[in-house]
């Protein structure tokens, strides 16, 4: 009896490593499998976008290219709009040109069509030749 109940149990605990170096092997093939994606790249120019004062509207055209090792289906997307700027169908590369007005950093980001997880982003910063002051002052005074 004593010797069924250790093999049950080594049995089951034989059973758990396996579950778990299969996990554990299906985890590293994963990480792998996305490593390649590592390897994608976006340029944008121009880095910077220069408005008068901060608080202000900045306006800049960009251009924007991207490459990727594998070849697929790619779109590009910035931060607060839910759709897609632009969708490039079974490709490693890709270019767009547009015109914004923002009052915060643009960042782009590229990512694989129905995916949510980007394989490579960009930011064009925002800058202010005035920032603003604490506090504003009165334009008159009585004393």
């Amino acid at each position: 009896m004593f010797s069924q109940k250790v093999t049950k149990q080594l049995r089951r605990l034989l059973l758990q490593i396996k579950t778990s170096s299969l996990l554990l092997l299906l985890l590293v093939i994963s990480s792998v499998a996305n490593a390649t994606e590592i390897q994608a790249s976006m340029q944008v120019s121009p880095k910077q976008c220069v408005a008068m004062r901060q608080g202000q509207a900045c306006y800049v055209s960009v251009q924007l290219s991207w490459q990727v090792p594998n070849l697929g289906n790619y779109c590009l997307y910035t931060e607060g709009r839910a759709t897609a700027l632009n969708c490039w169908e079974n490709t490693t590369t890709g270019e767009f040109n547009e015109s914004f007005d923002s009052k915060v950093n643009l960042t782009f980001s590229l990512r694989r069509q129905n995916e949510s997880l980007s394989v490579a982003t960009a930011v064009v910063k925002m800058a202010w030749v005035h920032k603003k002051k604490g506090k504003a002052r009165k334009s008159w005074r009585i004393f």
